[in-house]
């Protein structure tokens, strides 16, 4: 059961941070990932792809980075 968990974990860390390097990069990128990988939930291209909306995606973006950063020194070298 450990080693499913610790498998899932990775899956989910992976695809938030893909998510988030694109998210940062560039949004219009973003909501061209394909629909099982892209974690748009109710934004919009025509909102979010440029513009202010895109500042708030990047924004998200590098937060989620920075949390999956957060998490990676926890657990590796804050030991």
């Amino acid at each position: 059961m450990r080693t499913i968990g610790v498998c899932l974990a990775i899956l989910v860390g992976l695809v938030i941070t893909i998510n988030a390097v694109f998210m940062v990069a560039s949004p219009r990128a973003w909501f061209r990932l394909p629909s099982w990988l892209g974690a748009w939930g109710s934004l919009s291209k025509y909102k979010h792809a440029t513009g202010p909306g895109a500042i708030e995606v990047r924004l998200t973006g590098a937060i989620m980075l920075g949390a999956v950063g957060w998490i990676l020194y926890d657990m590796l070298l804050r030991r």
